[in-house]
Parts: C-alpha cells; structure tokens; sequence
C-alpha cells in the first residue's frame, strides 16, 4: 500500500504528520510526505521521503513577521488561494500517481488541491484536523473575526 501525506504550513501542520506516516511505516505502508521544503532536514532525521511542495513557509513567516512585506489584502484573495491549489494541485498530482490513499491538512487550498488529485485518481483522501474550528459543529463554534462567523442560513456552524 502507498500513502501520500500532504501538509503545507508550519511545523504544528508538518510534525503531526511525521508521527502518522511512522505509523504508517511500522505497519509496512510506502508512505511518501509532501511538505514545505523547510522540512527536509526533519523527514530525513526519521528517513522519511521528502517531496518539496510550495515554497518556504519559514521565509514567508519571517518576511510576515519583520515587516519586510506588506501584509497581503483581502482584495485578490480568491485569485491567491486559485493560484496556490493549482501549483499545489500539479506538485501533488506528480507524485501521487499510482497511489492507494491521499491523506492532507494545512492550508485549505493546498488541501483542496490534494482532495482534488485523489478524487481524479479514484483513491481515497482524508482531511485531518488538528484543532476543531475546522470542522462544522453546533457546539464548537468557529472564531469569530469581521464578517464571521456567517450566518445560520450561510453555514452549518
């Protein structure tokens, strides 16, 4: 059996991820890990295939938190996210060939993009959460900022 994980963000989407595919491994699965290439060095200390995917969440973390960008404005935002799940969509899809199962977490158009690939594939995805403002419920709520969160009739949170 082939796993393909997916996570692209930080270390908190990238290490837990690290800990299933050893899982996955000990119970004799082929697993392979997309992942920012800031974790190279990582996967390698646990002898885990690395594929490169997206650039460097570290740089962009860092210019975010200098200052030495400008924070990105809500106008354009859909074209972004469009551009990242069809870069992520490609980088997936290359690896993804021949698989038995995509499993993914991160950010959202990285994650679509890999739901994508599978759902093209035939093979099963899973999205996995490591925090429950992810996912729908009447009982967890998702944080509210300006605009959110929508109203009943708009979403089932």
């Amino acid at each position: 059996m082939r796993v393909l994980l997916v996570a692209y963000g930080s270390r908190g989407d990238v290490e837990p991820m690290v800990g299933l595919a050893l899982s996955l491994r000990a119970l004799g699965v082929e697993v392979q890990v997309c992942a920012p290439p800031d974790f190279a060095e990582l996967l390698d200390g646990f002898g885990l295939p690395l594929v490169p995917l997206g650039q460097s969440v570290r740089e962009m973390a860092t210019r975010a938190v200098t200052g030495t960008t400008k924070p990105l404005p809500a106008a354009g935002l859909s074209q972004r996210a469009a551009r990242m799940v069809a870069a992520t969509y490609e980088q997936v899809a290359a690896v993804a060939e021949g698989g038995d199962a995509v499993v993914a977490t991160g950010l959202i158009p990285a994650a679509a993009a890999a739901r994508s690939v599978a759902e093209k594939l035939g093979i099963p995805y899973v999205f996995v959460s490591y925090f429950p403002t992810y996912l729908p419920s009447p009982h967890h709520p998702p944080l509210e900022w300006p605009g959110r969160p929508l109203p009943p009739d708009v979403t089932d949170n």
